[in-house]
C-alpha cells in the first residue's frame, strides 16, 4: 500500500522447521495471505528463513540446497501476493555455500543479496558455512537461477514512480565497520530491510534497538529488522523473533515476544519526511559521495497506489509535546539555564516580566521561579508587574496577582488605562474607535512601561511570546513581540499549555490557579468585543500540527490537507482554509522573526533567524 508518500510495510517472522524448505514455503505462503489482507507494499522474512537459520552443517548436503531451489520455486508458483517479498535461504557458486536474501515479487525472483559479514563468534559459525559476498568479483552481477539472469550483489531496488527505493543487508551486516546499507543509502535507498537471525539473550534487544535508531538517524532513512522466533532449534540458544522498524533515529515499531507460531508487524513509513531530512542535512549532502558506488546494481519493483490509504497507527495530532513526565522536566530545565546564563553574562540577577494571567506569561514566571530556586537566586528579584486596562478582566488580573503572591515573587499593579487614553489622545485616535491601533497602542504601552521599568530597577525584560505566535506572527510588533530576552519562543503554545500542567506537580501550592489558567479561553484582552484568539486565527492544536508538518517535515499544502482530513476530523475544505490562512500569516509575518528577541531553541525546530530559519522579510507565497 502506498498514498501520499506514505509506504505499508511488513516485517515477518515466519513459524518452521529446521531444514525442511516445503514446509516453511508453505508457513510463507501463509504469512502472505494475511499480508494480502493488510494491503502491505513490502514483506521481509528473516535470514535463512526458508531452511532454518540453525541448520548449521546441514548446507552442506546437495540434497538440502536442491530441495531449497525447489521449494523457492514452488513458493512463486504458488504466490498470489503481488508486493515485494523478502526471504532468506542460500545459493551455491562453484562450490561456495552464500547466505542470501532473495527478493522476489509474484513469480520472479527481482535479485538476490548475499551477506558479507560472517560471525565466528559466541554462538555463531557462519564463517565455516558460507563465502562472504563482499568476496565475489565485481564482474559477478548476475547468476543464473530458473534459466533467466537474476541481479547479484549490492542492490538498489526502485519504483520510479512513487521515487520509493530500497535495499537490504543480512544479519550481522548491520555491525559490520563498513556495512552495506552505508552504501545503500548514499547511492538513494529510503529504506533498507535487514532480514536476521538474533538470540534472546538478556540485555541484546536492547543493543539492536541502539544500533537500528542509530542507523536510521545517521542516514536518514528507514531500517527494518527481522528476526527469527523460537521455532528455529533450541540447542544452544533460543531465538525470540526480534522486530524493529526505526525512521529517522525513532522507533516506530517493534515486537520482542518470544513465539513459536508466525507473527507479522507493519509500519507505516513516512517517505516524504525521510526526503525533508536529507535535503536539511548537510552531513548527508557532504558524506554521501564517500559511499557512492556507481557499480551498484539497480532493480525495478511494481507498487501499487491507493487512493485510501490504512494507517497502522494514527499520526500524532500533538508533534511537538512530550510523551513523558522527562521530555517536560527538559524543557524547563533548558527555560532556567537559558536565562540564568544571561544574567550572569550581564551581571544582574533581578528580570522584569509582564504577568497578564494567560498561558505564555504564567509559563514564563513559573520557569523563572523554578530556575531562581534551583541556582540560589533570591526570588524577591523577580519583578512581576499585572498591567490592567479597560479591557482586562477580572478573572485573569485576579488570576495574575495570586499567581505572583503565592510564588512568593515581587507584585505589583500598575493599571494602564488613563496613560493608554492619554496616547490615543496625542495621536489623535478616538477611543470608541477599538480597531487595530487602539489594541496596538495598548500593547506597546505595556512593552515601553516594563522597558523603563527594567532601566529604573535594574533589570532585564523576559519576553513571553511563543513559537505559535512567532510563527503567524500574533504580536504587536514593538509590543509584546519585543523583549530583551525570551523564554518560550521554542515552545508551541500546544507545548506551553502541557507544560504549565507539569508545572501542578512541582508547585501544587498553584494548582488551582494554574488549573483555572488552564480553563481561560485565549485572549489578548486589548478590546471590550470578544477576542478568542482561536475564533481569529483557528485552534492552536491545529495551527502547531501544521506548523509540524510544514517545519519538520516538508510537507506542502495538500499533503497536509490531507492528513487534517484524516487525523483531526476536518473536512478537505476546512482543512484547506486553515493551510491557507496559517501560509497567508507565516509567510507575511518573517519581519516580526527577524527582529525577534534573543531565545533558547527548546524542541527539534526553531523560528530564529540567527538559527535555522533564514528569509527574508519580503518573501512571498501564492496561495
Amino acid at each position: 500500500m502506498y498514498s501520499n508518500g506514505f509506504l505499508k510495510v511488513a516485517l515477518a517472522s515466519n513459524n518452521l522447521k529446521v531444514g525442511d524448505p516445503f514446509y516453511n514455503a508453505n508457513e510463507i505462503l501463509k504469512v502472505l495471505d494475511e499480508v494480502k489482507e493488510k494491503n502491505a507494499s513490502i514483506v521481509c522474512f528473516p535470514e535463512m528463513s526458508l531452511l532454518g537459520y540453525t541448520v548449521n552443517d546441514l548446507v552442506f548436503q546437495s540434497y538440502l540446497y536442491n530441495d531449497s531451489i525447489d521449494a523457492l520455486e514452488y513458493l512463486l508458483e504458488n504466490n498470489t501476493y503481488d508486493g515485494v517479498v523478502i526471504i532468506g535461504s542460500i545459493l551455491v557458486m562453484n562450490d561456495v555455500i552464500y547466505n542470501c536474501s532473495f527478493v522476489i515479487q509474484k513469480d520472479e525472483v527481482l535479485g538476490i543479496v548475499p551477506k558479507n559479514s560472517l560471525p565466528d563468534t559466541l554462538e555463531n559459525n557462519q564463517g565455516r558455512l558460507f563465502g562472504s559476498g563482499a568476496l565475489v568479483s565485481q564482474d559477478i552481477q548476475f547468476v543464473d537461477l530458473f534459466d533467466y539472469d537474476i541481479p547479484f550483489g549490492n542492490i538498489i531496488f526502485e519504483n520510479e514512480e512513487t521515487g520509493v527505493n530500497f535495499g537490504v543487508e543480512v544479519g550481522s551486516d548491520l555491525e559490520s565497520w563498513t556495512s552495506p546499507s552505508e552504501v545503500l543509502y548514499s547511492n538513494g535507498a529510503l529504506v533498507v530491510f535487514n532480514p536476521t537471525a538474533i538470540s534472546k539473550i538478556v540485555g541484546k534487544d536492547e543493543y539492536y534497538k541502539n544500533i537500528v535508531k542509530s542507523q536510521s538517524y545517521k542516514f536518514n532513512g528507514a531500517y527494518l529488522l527481522t528476526s527469527c522466533n523460537a521455532s528455529e532449534s533450541t540447542s544452544d540458544a533460543v531465538y525470540g523473533g526480534l522486530k524493529l522498524a526505526a525512521i529517522n533515529g525513532e522507533i516506530e515499531a517493534e515486537e520482542n515476544e518470544v513465539k513459536f507460531d508466525s507473527s507479522v508487524i507493519y509500519v507505516d513509513i513516512d517517505l516524504e519526511k525521510i526526503h525533508y531530512a536529507r535535503k536539511t542535512n548537510s552531513h548527508f549532502k557532504a558524506d554521501q559521495d564517500l559511499n557512492r558506488d556507481i557499480d551498484i546494481l539497480n532493480v525495478y519493483f511494481e507498487l501499487e497506489e491507493y487512493e485510501d490509504f490504512e494507517f497502522e497507527k494514527d499520526i500524532d495530532i500533538l508533534p511537538f509535546v512530550p510523551k513523558t513526565k522527562e521530555g517536560f522536566k527538559e524543557i524547563i530545565d533548558v527555560q532556567a539555564a537559558a536565562v540564568i546564563k544571561r544574567l550572569k553574562h550581564i551581571g544582574i540577577n533581578k528580570t522584569v516580566i509582564g504577568v497578564s494571567g494567560g498561558l505564555d506569561s504564567t509559563l514564563t514566571l513559573l520557569s523563572l521561579v523554578y530556575g531562581y530556586e534551583k541556582y540560589g537566586l533570591d526570588k524577591k528579584n523577580i519583578l512581576g508587574f499585572t498591567l490592567p486596562s479597560k479591557a482586562t478582566s477580572d478573572k485573569t488580573l485576579n488570576n495574575s496577582i495570586l499567581l505572583m503572591e503565592k510564588l512568593g515573587v515581587t507584585a505589583r499593579e500598575i493599571p494602564i488605562y488613563e496613560a493608554v487614553k492619554n496616547q490615543l489622545d496625542v495621536i489623535g485616535h478616538d477611543e470608541a474607535n477599538t480597531d487595530v491601533t487602539y489594541e496596538n497602542v495598548q500593547a506597546r504601552y505595556r512593552t515601553f512601561t516594563l522597558m523603563n521599568l527594567a532601566n529604573e530597577l535594574g533589570g532585564v525584560v523576559i519576553g513571553t511570546s511563543d513559537m505559535s505566535e512567532v510563527a503567524l506572527g500574533w504580536a504587536t510588533f514593538n509590543g509584546d513581540h519585543m523583549a530583551m530576552y525570551g523564554m518560550n519562543a521554542g515552545l508551541p503554545k500546544t507545548v506551553v499549555r502541557k507544560t504549565v500542567e507539569y508545572y501542578k506537580e512541582i508547585y501544587p501550592e498553584v494548582s488551582d490557579i494554574l488549573d483555572s489558567i488552564i480553563d481561560t479561553p485565549i485572549s489578548p484582552e486589548l478590546s471590550s468585543s470578544s477576542q478568542a484568539t482561536e475564533e481569529i486565527i483557528g485552534k492552536y492544536e491545529i495551527n502547531d500540527f501544521i506548523l509540524y508538518r510544514f517545519l519538520c517535515c516538508g510537507d506542502d499544502a495538500d499533503r497536509i490537507v490531507y492528513l487534517l482530513n484524516k487525523f483531526m476530523g476536518l473536512s478537505i475544505d476546512d482543512a484547506s482554509k486553515y493551510v491557507i490562512n496559517f501560509n497567508k500569516r507565516f509567510y507575511s509575518q518573517q519581519f516580526k522573526r527577524l527582529t525577534s528577541p534573543e531565545a533558547p531553541k527548546i524542541l527539534k525546530a526553531s523560528l530564529s533567524p540567527r538559527g535555522e530559519l533564514k528569509l527574508s522579510g519580503d518573501i512571498s507565497r501564492n496561495l
